[in-house]
């Protein structure tokens, strides 16, 4: 099955703004689109959002692989 991002353009349109509007942090750490349409997901937009997602959310929300995981990790130690 493929995305649905694939057939809606107006929903990657509304991702790809929503991701623009990011912190420039969680760009500068190189994160893969589905990494940042995750965090629109849970509706992070800025580093201080993460306080109120706890790590084990964000570890099994969609789209954060280990690679994502371990470079959030840092905002919470």
């Amino acid at each position: 099955m493929a995305c649905e991002l694939v057939y809606d353009s107006e929903k990657r349109h509304d991702y790809q703004a929503a991701i623009e509007q990011l912190d420039a942090v969680f760009h500068s750490l190189g994160l893969a689109q589905p990494a940042l349409r995750a965090l629109v997901n849970l509706q992070v937009k800025q580093v201080s959002d993460l306080n109120n997602i706890d790590f084990v959310t964000l570890q099994k929300a969609h789209g954060i692989g280990p690679k994502a995981l371990k470079a959030l990790a840092q905002f919470y130690l």
